[in-house]
């Protein structure tokens, strides 16, 4: 198996485009952080205000909300808060590090893990659609190895890539946010049963990371059935990425119905319990994961049974 997955890696960098994926990456990570720093260095040249005062505005600013008379009891506890912690940063003597900081960059370069699916997916669409394109797929099958194993190769390929380009992300963002802005001074603030408490940006950047894996994994096993069974890249790429892209859209719309509760769509983004919020009422973290479960189960079936049954014509 390991010699299998090692010459589909090998195939996988002998091609341009997956050289020229990794390069927009890192130029889509460089880009905005060069435009942030340039937009910090004219606002700040612009700009002398100090720390303190910007927190008075924030505070000045939602009162003059609060005093809205049509404010809801959700918006006017979100004003509260945001007082609140402005308050305790000017009486403890504690600005902000939101802009400016590695750590918030790293937090927009998370953005990018978009990205990174979609490339993933393209992979995972044509590795092996491409070989029955090429026709490779019959000197492949010629090999003292079972179909299953092949299959499961390129599977695992597909996802040593994309983890490939999950380090990617974190490494170059952080680089770029410490060459860029650096360290950062201050410290984030959140409001945790009524109480103010520093905020734990880094593990709530590795939860982002953690959480984003959903999509990431239940796209790609997507891309690779409709890839296996139809053998059309575009089609598994261009229907993935309609699925991906309007996935909230027909949940919306069928939220109505209680099937929506069992439809893979509805779950697949899990960074919506990072929010504390989910789309639907009445979904778990748990029920997700369950349902998620279920369907990469349903998902591989289709592709081992479709490729191990497929005749290859001569």
């Amino acid at each position: 198996m390991l010699n299998l997955i090692q010459n589909e890696w090998m195939k996988l960098w002998h091609k341009k485009g997956t050289w020229a994926m990794v390069a927009l990456l890192i130029l889509f990570i460089i880009g905005p952080g060069i435009m942030m720093k340039y937009q910090e260095i004219k606002y700040n040249s612009n700009n002398s205000e100090t720390w303190q005062e910007s927190e008075q505005q924030v505070i000045n600013l939602n009162k003059e909300m609060m005093e809205d008379e049509n404010i809801s009891a959700e918006d006017k506890k979100h004003f509260e808060e945001e007082m609140a912690i402005s308050e305790y940063r000017l009486a403890n003597e504690l600005p902000s590090q939101e802009d400016g900081s590695v750590a918030s960059f790293m937090s927009f370069a998370g953005n990018m893990l978009n990205l990174v699916t979609l490339f993933t997916v393209i992979i995972a669409a044509s590795i092996v659609s491409s070989e029955f394109a090429t026709g490779t797929i019959k000197m492949l099958l010629t090999r003292p190895v079972s179909r299953a194993k092949i299959l499961t190769s390129k599977l695992l390929t597909t996802f040593i890539f994309g983890l490939f380009l999950y380090v990617v992300t974190f490494i170059v963002s952080a680089l770029v946010g410490l060459i860029l802005f650096g360290g950062g001074t201050g410290v984030e603030l959140e409001m945790v049963n009524g109480q103010i408490v520093e905020k734990a940006v880094w593990n709530d950047l590795a939860y982002h990371y953690l959480l984003s894996g959903g999509d990431f994994v239940m796209s790609i096993l997507f891309a690779f059935l409709v890839g296996s069974v139809f053998r059309s890249s575009s089609l598994a790429i261009g229907l993935t990425m309609f699925l991906s892209f309007t996935g909230g859209m027909i949940v919306m719309f069928l939220s109505r119905f209680k099937i929506v509760k069992y439809i893979w769509l509805t779950h697949s983004d899990l960074t919506q319990y990072e929010r504390g919020s989910s789309i639907l009422d009445g979904i778990t973290m748990p029920f997700s994961l369950t349902i998620l479960a279920i369907y990469a189960v349903l998902f591989l079936a289709i592709s081992y049974m479709s490729f191990m049954k497929r005749d290859v014509t001569a």
